[in-house]
């Protein structure tokens, strides 16, 4: 275990004092942690995710389902904005175990000002964000998962809206070492996206020193198409204890498309299968990192039931909660 680690370290370069490119991508929800599991452990989970949020942590992990599973997420974000994660996983026998996804991302309802009027002109808008994924994944053999997931994107802010399509891939490995597991995931590969509608048309006048012509023309102001978040995670997962107490140990090194590569770290100790206590570290070795800190439990209720919840430190933005039900068929 100790050797894995290092090496997962040493995956991690120091930052370089060069400017990032934090703010460079679109649809910034996709990089907000669904499920509240995943969520505590310090949003390390690649390789040991094995539930129904597998669909947002790693596609491969629903592979390791024996039976359908369905969960509902609730994040309570900043500024009064809401985050809703939906998903199901059914495994088909000698097939393959399929799932569906959707998250929602939610402002709710802002007045529309400008200088004219900066109380308000009397219209409305919202921020909405919506990703609807299709998974397949499946156990090549006994010790190896892959999966992908296909993602529609779409992102809207009040007459402007953008969508394209992304793809996941994702590999788990149950190593010959006991107890230790590797996975990778990459996700959001896909095209770009520009908002287009109505909020960007200006008039003008094609010849202002000529007179008797359409000073009133419609013209669109074209605006810059954005990549979408892609990251590529790499990460270890290890058990430890006996069949009463366990403690799960996990780390995923971090690449993603707009920042620093950086570490994710969290554990969850588990008393007898029933209740879980989760506690984690996000963006270790990342400079000017803003709220790191994770942590939350679980609650297993009979044998179909599954209550979690996360909490977050977001630094000077404050605090996140998450809340989750799972349930098994």
């Amino acid at each position: 275990m100790k050797s894995t680690l290092i090496a997962l370290l040493l995956l991690v370069p120091v930052a370089a004092s060069a400017q990032t490119k934090v703010g460079t991508t679109a649809a910034p929800f996709l990089e907000i942690g669904a499920g509240a599991r995943g969520v505590a452990m310090g949003e390390a989970n690649v390789a040991a995710t094995n539930d129904v949020t597998s669909l947002y942590w790693n596609p491969a992990g629903i592979a390791q389902l024996s039976g359908g599973q369905a969960t509902f997420q609730y994040n309570q974000w900043i500024a009064g904005t809401t985050l809703s994660y939906a998903a199901v996983a059914v495994p088909v026998p000698n097939v393959a175990t399929f799932g569906l996804q959707v998250y929602l991302f939610d402002s709710g309802t802002m007045e529309v000002t400008d200088i004219i009027f900066p109380d308000g002109t009397g219209e409305q808008f919202k921020v909405q964000d919506m990703m609807i994924g299709l998974t397949a994944a499946r156990k090549l053999t006994s010790r190896f998962a892959i999966g992908g997931s296909a993602k529609y994107i779409r992102s809207s802010i009040w007459r402007m809206s953008s969508s394209t399509i992304g793809l996941d891939l994702g590999m788990q490995y149950d190593t010959p070492l006991k107890n230790l597991k590797l996975g990778f995931n990459i996700s959001n590969f896909g095209g770009e996206m520009r908002l287009d509608g109505d909020n960007t048309l200006i008039r003008v006048d094609i010849d202002p020193n000529a007179t008797g012509n359409n000073d009133g023309l419609l013209a669109n102001i074209l605006v810059r198409s954005w990549d979408l978040p892609l990251n590529f995670r790499i990460g270890a997962a290890y058990t430890l204890g006996t069949e009463t107490y366990k403690l799960n140990v996990n780390a995923d090194a971090m690449y993603p498309n707009n920042n620093d590569p950086y570490l994710n770290a969290g554990a969850e100790f588990v008393f007898n299968d029933l209740l879980f206590v989760r506690g984690g570290r996000t963006q270790n070795f990342l400079d000017d990192a803003e709220g790191a800190l994770r942590a939350g439990f679980g609650v297993k209720l009979g044998n179909r039931v599954m209550a979690d919840y996360a909490w977050s430190d977001r630094g000077l933005l404050g605090t996140t909660n998450v809340i989750g039900l799972t349930l098994g068929f």
